[in-house]
């Protein structure tokens, strides 16, 4: 279902070059859809310029105007991904006798930086982590006997990159780049440092529908 857009939308991602990065190499695609469904009372012409002109003046980047296929693309970039998508929570527990404990929790979805201790070094890690996101929003137009359909869907990409610095402290850089649409989810699995050693963690990201709502609700008239 709706195999077609989702395909054209997946090719405009690649063309794009803002996209790079090897795909996950865990990646779930749920069956079910997430795509954000409104019907409004005006005619194409007149829901097709409210879009473009709302769009354009907003946090948006309008990509694409494809006037024959009744679609308009959507960038849409965040240094707080969190707004977006939920990639669940992160602990992180550090315990040392003279530095004392360092424990921490934040969202997996958002850039951290923190502190926690090498007991092997007795030092003190910087661990720099950082995220963003990029999305490309698919907005189908359908004329009906009632007004216009307005579908929206889109395309994830959520970047990871770790950096950690130490003195004396082995240290290390880490980058994952997860893809995946409204209706699916991504996962990997994360080493984060919370003293000499690391833990294993299991991210998996998913939109939450905020970015496809927030796109419709530029239709003064949607109903």
């Amino acid at each position: 279902m709706h195999t077609k857009s989702t395909a054209a939308a997946a090719a405009a991602l690649l063309t794009l070059g803002l996209f790079s990065g090897a795909l996950a190499s865990e990646t779930q695609v749920a069956t079910r859809t997430a795509a954000v469904e409104t019907m409004v009372k005006t005619n194409f012409d007149a829901t097709w310029n409210e879009l473009v002109s709302e769009l354009g003046g907003r946090d948006y980047e309008i990509n694409a105007l494809l006037p024959q296929d009744r679609t308009i693309r959507v960038l849409v970039r965040s240094q707080i991904p969190s707004e977006y998508v939920d990639c669940g929570e992160i602990s992180v527990n550090s315990t040392h006798e003279v530095f004392g404990d360092r424990n921490y929790n934040f969202l997996a979805a958002n850039s951290v930086r923190y502190l926690v201790v090498d007991e092997g070094e007795d030092e003190l890690v910087d661990v720099e982590r950082r995220t963003s996101l990029n999305a490309l929003a698919n907005v189908q137009l359908t004329p009906t006997d009632q007004g216009t359909m307005v579908r929206v869907e889109a395309l994830y990409v959520m970047r990871f990159r770790t950096r950690e610095f130490g003195n004396i402290a082995e240290t290390r850089k880490i980058d994952e780049v997860l893809n995946f649409d409204s209706a699916g989810q991504a996962i990997t699995q994360e080493d984060i440092r919370q003293g000499a050693t690391s833990k294993s963690v299991t991210v998996a990201c998913r939109a939450n529908g905020a970015l496809e709502r927030k796109i419709v609700s530029v239709l003064g008239n949607a109903s």
